[in-house]
């Protein structure tokens, strides 16, 4: 994996979409894919990440929103970016929790290209 430059955490339930941003990113970033909270925390807990990219419908267990607090919450992630990536229609509250505690927000179905700018934004020096 020559020429990597970050570690990012996909969080997203949709295989077709995991594919996609893995693929984008196979060349400059080390991407992990998982689609549940709970798996989230547990890579969460063992890996340091440089980005994470934050679907908001999950499988299993809570939901994006719900995992965004606990990341802002805990010591070893709460400075790591956080991009919303979602197929919802935000209401203005939703607006403003996101706003206030992620770095970003790209619609589904999203452009890769802004994508990339998006990530590439938040990680210029890594």
């Amino acid at each position: 994996m020559t020429g990597v430059q970050g570690k990012l955490l996909v969080i997203e339930d949709n295989r077709e979409t995991q594919l996609i941003i893995k693929a984008l990113f196979r060349n400059k970033y080390d991407t992990q894919v998982v689609d549940c909270v709970t798996d989230a925390i547990s890579y969460l807990s063992k890996t340091d990440y440089d980005l994470i990219l934050l679907d908001l419908n999950l499988h299993g267990e809570g939901n994006g929103k719900s995992l965004l607090m606990k990341i802002r919450t805990e010591e070893k992630s709460h400075l790591i970016p956080v991009i919303i990536i979602t197929a919802y229609d935000l209401k203005p509250e939703d607006e403003k929790f996101f706003g206030e505690n992620a770095n970003g927000y790209i619609p589904k179905p999203f452009n890769k290209k802004v994508l990339l700018q998006t990530v590439e934004k938040l990680l210029p020096t890594i």
